[in-house]
């Protein structure tokens, strides 16, 4: 596989054309009650668009899309907070006849270099415990466990510097 076939841009939430893509990806990926858990533990089935964008997009985000060969397959978001010089990932999203394949990593590292030319030196991600396959992909990455919850959210942390 090249990465002649492989793309990550930006799309919003926003947009209405983008926001009509997303839905029809995020619905299907979705239609599976058990990875909205794993996404996003505070989102009841079935999925609604209008839900999501109100728990997780009223603040200012910017969300990647990686597509392959035009065909959207991952999704990421992240959310800069300056005042801490933090950011925090969230909904990292690969569709399931592509995962294992190390897309998530290159949404990632995507994602990195974007938060380093903000000046930004630390990153934050949640994971469930039970979602053992991408908390040791964080791991890999240099995210390192701070916390965990009662309902089994993991906290994990990466300083940048």
């Amino acid at each position: 596989m090249s990465n002649s076939e492989i793309s990550i841009s930006t799309i919003s939430y926003n947009k209405k054309e983008d926001l009509r893509i997303l839905n029809a990806c995020l619905s299907s990926w979705f239609s599976d009650p058990k990875i909205l858990h794993f996404v996003h533990p505070e989102m009841t089935y079935p999925f609604k668009i209008g839900r999501w964008i109100n728990l997780s997009y009223l603040n200012k985000s910017t969300t990647f899309i990686l597509k392959y060969n035009n065909w959207i397959i991952g999704h990421l978001s992240i959310r800069i907070n300056k005042e801490s010089e933090s950011a925090h990932l969230f909904h990292l999203i690969i569709d399931s006849d592509y995962q294992r394949n190390g897309y998530a990593k290159k949404l990632i590292i995507h994602a990195e270099k974007v938060i380093t030319k903000k000046n930004i030196n630390k990153i934050n991600i949640n994971v469930m415990k039970k979602n053992q396959i991408a908390k040791k992909l964080y791991n890999s990455l240099g995210y390192l466990d701070i916390s965990i919850n009662k309902s089994g959210k993991i906290k994990m942390l990466k300083n940048l510097v």
